[in-house]
């Protein structure tokens, strides 16, 4: 082993020479302990000498080039002398992270057997919960030690995310065989708040010791509250009817929309509708608890029917002789809105509402509105006929009231009833009639 010495710089190491054999250490003259390890075989690798105790050890910082510069390694080289001089052994702390749980070993555990321990979640949720930690949080820590993970590391993978840093196009088992994985602010938004749950749970099972997840700040949700006036409404469902005339819509695309403005159900509680959650009788839908966003804490959800809404229905349900598979013979297919394109194959579900929605919207001239906001139109319809918000709470199968609120502006302001009447008992006195003396009350 040949010993050198010098000030360690890009410059210095760059001009090492690699030995025909064995290694070559440059040690730097200012740093006590720092050196780099050239190999025969090209590689030049920057790391500590330290004694703890009567023991020397060799930490290993990391290989020259991106991004391990001189600079860094010293800084690194610095902080570890740092921790020896406190009696922490570094060496020793890389081997126990070595052998600790990972990030992406959290993750694992997470989706295996969380399942098993919050039973009021939904596998769809889960699978989305699945989707994101192994797209977003993965790339970005999945390698570090769960438990050595901090809030800064956490902040800095959940800004990765914002910037766009995990985007990327992969390859899926969904029709056109790609998955567009997108960043920015929503998606960021939403993996912290997976990630902290998944730390929360950790921490519960005894995996982790802490949540590095919580206390991130992230801007705002921005708020998004367009309903469809009722001209729009009219103008929406006239130009559905138009669309489905010429043709270039199928009438299933239509009926489902059509029941999703009437009924302020979500997107998959209508496309996956099934007849056996159809009760004609009582008027309304009937769906188990995992099939609804709060079926886990209010149990299966009903959903009233219009007569409108029953009228879709009926209609639908007679349409069902109409299907019939390759070899003539009629199909019973179990779902309301089955897919046009996979009738004679898998039956499944009618996939692309948000398109049609948009091609009926552009078609009646509505701007700014999105699938979603047909619930919320539905919900503005309801409060502005006088329902209560907490009428409209349960039309909707909210689990708390409070999500509710956000309608209470389209209603009259029962705060300000009361004023009113105060103002009306006040004004009505002959002692305090001088404080507004042009009012005439009666």
């Amino acid at each position: 082993m040949s010993l050198q010495k010098g000030r360690i710089s890009k410059a210095v190491v760059d001009a090492i020479a690699c030995p025909d054999a064995g290694e070559v250490w440059f040690w730097d003259d200012k740093l006590s302990g720092f050196f780099v390890r050239v190999y025969a075989s090209g590689r030049k690798v920057y790391a500590v000498k330290y004694r703890l105790g009567k023991a020397q050890r060799i930490f290993t910082i990391g290989t020259h080039g991106s991004p391990w510069t001189p600079e860094k390694a010293r800084e690194k080289a610095t902080a570890v002398l740092k921790d020896v001089g406190n009696n922490i052994d570094p060496a020793a702390e890389k081997l126990a992270d070595r052998h600790a749980m990972t990030v992406a070993d959290l993750v694992k555990e997470y989706i295996e057997r969380g399942p098993q321990t919050k039973a009021n979640k939904r596998a769809v949720s889960w699978a989305a919960d699945e989707s994101c930690l192994r797209r977003h949080i993965i790339p970005t820590v999945g390698k570090d030690a769960a438990d050595r993970l901090t809030n800064e590391g956490a902040a800095k993978a959940i800004y990765a995310i914002r910037m766009g840093k995990t985007a990327v196009v992969e390859k899926s088992d969904k029709p056109r065989g790609k998955a567009v994985v997108t960043g920015g602010e929503a998606v960021a938004r939403r993996t912290r708040s997976v990630a902290a749950a998944m730390f929360a749970w950790g921490i519960k099972h005894g995996l982790v010791k802490r949540n590095p997840f919580t206390g991130i700040d992230l801007p705002a949700a921005p708020v998004k509250e367009r309903f469809l006036s009722q001209a729009e409404a009219g103008a929406f469902l006239d130009a559905l009817a138009g669309l489905e005339a010429e043709g270039s819509v199928d009438r299933v695309y239509g009926d489902a929309l059509r029941l999703l403005l009437l009924t302020g159900a979500r997107k998959s509680e209508i496309a996956n509708l099934t007849w056996s959650e159809v009760d004609f009788d009582r008027r309304c839908l009937v769906l188990p608890p995992e099939r609804t966003k709060a079926g886990g804490k209010t149990g299966e959800r009903r959903i009233m029917l219009m007569p409108a809404a029953l009228e879709i229905l009926s209609r639908r349900y007679k349409a069902r002789s109409d299907y019939v598979g390759i070899d003539g013979k009629p199909l019973d297919l179990p779902l309301v809105f089955p897919s046009p394109r996979t009738l004679n194959t898998t039956g499944g579900p009618i996939v692309g509402l948000r398109r049609i929605f948009a091609k009926a919207c552009l078609a009646a001239d509505i701007k700014g509105v999105r699938l979603h906001d047909m619930r919320h139109s539905f919900a503005s319809f309801a409060v502005a006929g006088g329902a209560s918000l907490f009428l409209v709470s349960k039309l909707l199968g909210h689990s708390n009231s409070r999500t509710t609120e956000r309608y209470a502006h389209l209603s009259a302001d029962p705060l300000q009833e009361v004023v009113n009447h105060i103002e009306q008992k006040l004004f009505s006195s002959p002692k305090v009639i001088s404080i507004c003396p042009d009012k005439q009350y009666g």
